[in-house]
């Protein structure tokens, strides 16, 4: 009996120890398909190091429950961070960028079509560390098909692939 009561007493700090520690992701949140139906663009760096569009997708696509205590917006790690709706593509985008703090650099913005060629290309200037409201761009004069965006600043390359459709 008092070999039991000994287990007992040397088993329950440690199970206690396991739920004082601040779980960074929890996996029971994560959830892909969530839709956060907030447009905001307000970048949060989460505890994970990953940029999130917002506090929304942070919390309910990626399962973080707090942002970075270190960063302040966009991961340095991350340097930049873009997002642009709608996607499939009609006649116009809202993009958004911003930088990681005390980062900032012209940037470019390509797209490409399904066969590499280059089919526009915006140098973007005024883009900062702070939030900043979206810059429409038209797409007009692209034909319905498939593209790939591109987005270089600072030797840093992204791309996201999205698809215009005409009626």
């Amino acid at each position: 009996m008092n070999r039991l009561l000994l287990i007992l007493i040397c088993c329950i700090p440690i199970s206690t120890l396991a739920q004082i520690g601040n779980v960074c992701v929890d996996s029971n949140r994560v959830n892909p398909y969530y839709q956060c139906n907030n447009p905001e663009f307000n970048p949060v760096c989460g505890c994970d190091n990953v940029t999130y569009r917002n506090g929304c997708e942070m919390t309910n696509v990626g399962g973080v429950n707090y942002p970075s205590p270190f960063e302040n917006g966009v991961c340095q790690s991350d340097f930049f961070f873009y997002f642009f709706s709608p996607n499939p593509v009609i006649d116009r985008i809202d993009f958004s960028m911003q930088f990681a703090d005390q980062k900032t650099t012209t940037a470019s913005l390509q797209i490409y079509n399904i066969f590499g060629h280059l089919v526009f290309y915006r140098l973007l200037t005024n883009i900062t560390s702070s939030p900043s409201f979206p810059q429409t761009i038209y797409f007009n004069d692209l034909q319905s098909g498939v593209y790939v965006m591109l987005v270089q600043a600072g030797g840093v390359y992204k791309h996201s692939k999205f698809i215009k459709h005409t009626y």
